[in-house]
């Protein structure tokens, strides 16, 4: 582990940790000290049609010295989101650091959405990050700071209005197939997020949304099919990185913030990335 541990001491719950963006979050807030407790559907290999699990993840940390808490939960499920906060405590004493990253979309024109569908993407894009908020802000407010980082989407960038560019980057999508309802979801998000931001200054408690500058080749992107689709991929260990810096400045200096992750790494002065254990710096990339 490093010796420049910016973590030290911190807890971290990161939601949807079993592979991609969560997973790769939750390996960089281990190599940088913090205890970090990981919620995902998939605990065990081999459960999910996508690669990665808990465990796997779980075995990473662990191998670099880290401690962690791998707990199973669907996030659509109020009652088991209940467990998580209360698990992450009984562990570990305290919660420091929220990443709300777990999703769920079904890319497809908005007509032709289910309202079941509808309500699964806001049950778990929108009103579980409110709801693991207001669970973690107790501990948070106690140990006084907090930090909280809601993962957003590229999606939520308003289309150019008619007359329209098919080849444009929104409209590549296959028309039937198009992002709307979770990139509404994610919208929302973003202005709950703002308004929270406000209301949690008093209580030194930081909250961002974060999302990559277009994607991040993860396992969930490339189920979906929209890797194709876009023009610009960047390495998740940026995601990592930005998520890490929103979660360790003060609040009185970086909340309230959309940010998109490149974006925020030059504003930040940060030239490089860093890979996931924190070691060096990832080969070949740096603005």
């Amino acid at each position: 582990m490093r010796v420049t541990q910016l973590l030290k001491g911190k807890v971290a719950i990161v939601t949807g940790a079993s592979r991609g963006i969560g997973a790769a979050i939750a390996l960089r807030f281990a190599a940088e000290g913090a205890k970090v407790a990981m919620v995902a559907r998939t605990v065990a290999e081999g459960s999910s049609r996508l690669p990665g699990s808990l465990n796997e993840v779980a075995s990473r940390i662990r191998a670099m010295g880290g401690e962690c808490l791998c707990i199973g939960a669907n996030l659509a499920k109020e009652e088991q989101r209940g467990n998580i906060v209360p698990e992450a405590i009984a562990r570990f004493g305290g919660v420091d650091i929220l990443v709300n990253n777990a999703a769920w979309c079904r890319y497809q024109a908005c007509h032709d959405h289910s309202l079941k569908d509808v309500r699964q993407t806001l049950e778990v894009n929108m009103v579980a990050p409110l709801d693991l908020s207001r669970q973690a802000l107790p501990s948070m407010k106690e140990r006084g700071a907090g930090w909280i980082v809601n993962l957003s989407s590229a999606t939520v960038r308003h289309p150019a209005p008619a007359p329209y560019d098919f080849t444009e980057r929104y409209t590549r999508f296959n028309l039937a197939d198009g992002p709307s309802i979770y990139a509404a979801s994610k919208a929302a998000l973003e202005r709950m997020t703002l308004g929270m931001a406000i209301e949690l200054a008093p209580f030194n408690i930081a909250i961002n949304t974060l999302a990559p500058v277009e994607a991040v080749a993860s396992e969930g992107a490339n189920e979906l099919g929209v890797i194709d689709a876009v023009a610009h991929l960047e390495p998740v260990e940026a995601m990592a990185e930005a998520a890490l810096a929103l979660s360790s400045r003060p609040a009185n200096v970086l909340s309230g913030r959309v940010a998109f992750s490149l974006d925020l790494l030059r504003e930040l002065g940060m030239r490089t990335v860093m890979t996931l254990d924190g070691e060096r710096t990832l080969p070949a990339y740096s603005f």
